[in-house]
């Protein structure tokens, strides 16, 4: 069987096209840098807000951006607003904002109440480039939280639907719990099936 490689979907966002070769070449640093870890960094473009609201929210078979790295120029600033509804209804997408210095302290005010980290230009590689190690290190963290919390929601359904089951064999079968939980472990050897699905066979002839 194939193995799926783990991929990251980067939106890069510029005004000018000399600052999107600058984030181009940055993100071909990092993930050259992240192969080792068998990560790949899919990275698309933007040159507006009215582009990035329509790569943010994708048609097709498009991957939705994890992470919106955007350089604002200052014609750009006006739509600060649009950002921050942006980030407002979109609560896991990372954004990294790189503004002129001398509006940084201000802007990161506004965003304070966002996943939005606001760096100064003009651009130092190396903050950005960590900056993106970071924000890549902790969504593989909540990559396996949200696995984990899947595995436990997947377990407590099953064990919630086993239950049911031996109490339906109870009731309408008078058996023990004991038996009923023999049973369930029987059939299911038997058929070759899971014990989930013998228990929602009985649920469905019982109710």
């Amino acid at each position: 069987m194939k193995q799926t490689v783990p991929s990251c979907s980067i939106l890069a966002a510029a005004g000018t096209q000399e600052m999107m070769n600058v984030i181009l070449s940055i993100l071909r640093e990092l993930q050259s840098s992240v192969q080792q870890t068998g990560l790949l960094l899919r990275v698309t473009q933007a040159r507006t807000i009215t582009e990035i609201k329509q790569k943010i929210v994708p048609s097709g078979a498009a991957a939705r951006p994890e992470i919106l790295l955007y350089s604002m120029s200052r014609s750009d600033a006006a739509c600060l607003d649009d950002l921050l509804l942006i980030a407002g209804k979109n609560p896991l997408l990372q954004i990294v904002l790189l503004v002129r210095s001398e509006v940084q302290a201000q802007i990161a005010y506004r965003c304070r109440n966002y996943q939005i980290y606001v760096l100064s230009l003009p651009l130092r590689r190396q903050v950005l480039t960590e900056m993106l190690r970071m924000l890549l290190h902790m969504r593989g963290r909540l990559m396996e939280k949200e696995e984990e919390l899947q595995r436990m929601r997947r377990k407590m359904n099953e064990m919630g639907v086993v239950t049911r089951a031996k109490c339906l064999l109870i009731q309408m079968r008078q058996m023990t719990e004991e038996e009923a939980h023999y049973y369930l472990e029987k059939k299911a050897m038997d058929e070759g099936s899971t014990k989930q699905e013998i228990a929602l066979g009985i649920i469905n002839l019982y109710t």
